[in-house]
């Protein structure tokens, strides 16, 4: 419009705070997004690892909890004695002993010389102990000879050191016992029992 003086008229001015608000919030927003950003940075940077789990330091002690012993716990068996024996077991009231062991073709019995009829005699002495308060009858049918497979034999000859035979209470008494087997038989024990003595025990002896 114009003046009615002929003076130009200023032109009008636009308001831009609109525009000032936009371009403050959109700093605003950037300005969080920087300490949200390096925030977390910063967060993650002092972070550290987990911490290793704790050992222990403790040391070995040097000390057992018991002393060993050099002493073995076992005690060493006595040596074997020459004459196998043979103590009184529970019940028996003798002693038994065995010796002189040998082998032979023919044998001196009483005067007359026999001869083996399967390839070989072969004798032992039993020593037999009384400690018991009864008299002890002695018989051939008391002894037997065991092989080493298991097979038993008869007397084929024995003698005795004592009278009626019998052994008396607190005697010693000594059987001489002959058997006849083959060659190749291994004796290995005689055994002995009685109905006084051992109670009807069989008490087997090695040979020596």
């Amino acid at each position: 419009m114009n003046n009615p003086y002929g003076i130009p008229s200023t032109p009008s001015r636009r308001n831009r705070s609109p525009l000032f608000i936009a371009l403050g919030c959109g700093c605003a927003l950037l300005a969080v997004l920087v300490l949200v950003t390096g925030g977390a940075g910063i967060y993650l940077l002092t972070q550290e690892p987990n911490d290793p789990p704790p050992t222990s330091t403790q040391e070995p002690t040097d000390d057992p909890s018991e002393d060993p012993t050099d002493e073995p716990t076992s005690e060493t068996t006595e040596e074997p004695t020459d004459e196998p024996t043979a103590g009184p077991t529970d019940g028996a009231l003798v002693t038994l002993s065995v010796s002189d062991t040998g082998e032979g073709t023919t044998l001196d019995a009483d005067g007359e010389t026999l001869t083996s009829k399967n390839g070989k005699f072969v004798g032992t002495t039993v020593t037999i102990e009384n400690q018991g308060t009864e008299t002890i009858g002695l018989d051939l049918d008391n002894f037997l000879f065991h092989g080493d497979d298991g097979s038993t034999y008869e007397l084929r000859y024995g003698s005795f050191t004592t009278s009626g035979p019998q052994i008396a209470p607190g005697e010693t008494a000594k059987a001489n016992v002959y058997v006849d087997v083959s060659e190749d038989t291994v004796l290995e024990a005689v055994s002995y029992s009685d109905p006084v003595g051992t109670g009807g025990e069989v008490v087997r002896l090695p040979l020596s």
